[in-house]
């Protein structure tokens, strides 16, 4: 690992060097590290962020929810609906991260529910986190 450059540069090099046993490895290494790169560089540009792990869908969907049940009429199904559908991302990231789906969503709609805004699928640690977001 090497910087380049002098203390007080808004502007820095470095150098990455990467072994693999094989140049794809090697290109997939490539790609991981400029994902990074770039993911890095547009969250320092803008600060507007959304939690992750089906947090944003799931409290869209309890949202959603609560607007169905007042909305008169059969548009109430087509609202409710959507509410449920948007519950899918929460579900099959629970799914693979070997969560009881049933169990994690359940725990992540209750979280929702009581003002957790941004809990989310940990998959880390195999369970539903319901965290709260502290922004700035």
């Amino acid at each position: 690992f090497e910087a380049g450059g002098a203390a007080g540069d808004a502007a820095r090099v470095v150098t990455v060097v990467v072994r693999g046993s094989t140049q794809n490895v090697l290109d997939d290494i490539e790609r991981a590290i400029d994902d990074g790169v770039n993911t890095f560089k547009q969250a320092t540009r803008d600060n507007r962020f959304v939690p992750g792990a089906g947090a944003t869908e799931m409290e869209l969907a309890c949202r959603l929810q609560r607007v169905a049940e007042t909305t008169p009429g059969l548009d109430q199904y087509a609202v409710a609906r959507f509410a449920e559908c948007l519950e899918v991302v929460p579900r099959t990231l629970a799914e693979t991260s070997g969560l009881n789906v049933t169990e994690a969503v359940t725990m992540l709609k209750a979280a929702h529910e009581s003002a957790a805004a941004a809990g989310g699928a940990d998959g880390a640690t195999a369970a539903a986190a319901a965290t709260t977001a502290t922004t700035a």
